[in-house]
């Protein structure tokens, strides 16, 4: 396995991770305003932060796919 290969497969791993946990802090942020308790600033800022930040690496992982295809 090439070292980029290596380095996709971290980021593409990252950007589910951060998708999965976005997700999961967004639906806690629902719950706590339907429920009016005060929402943390952590979880709120994971939640919209989060998200963006994932789809941008997972942009990264498809343009170094495409660039690593196009290269061999």
């Amino acid at each position: 396995m090439s070292a980029s290969s290596i380095t996709l497969t971290v980021i593409s791993r990252t950007a589910v991770t951060l998708a999965v946990l976005s997700a999961l802090s967004l639906a806690t942020v629902l719950v706590l305003y339907f429920q009016e308790i005060s929402i943390p600033p952590i979880i709120m800022a994971f939640g919209v932060f989060g998200l963006p930040l994932a789809f941008i690496l997972a942009g990264v992982v498809v343009i170094g796919n495409i660039s690593k295809r196009r290269n061999s």
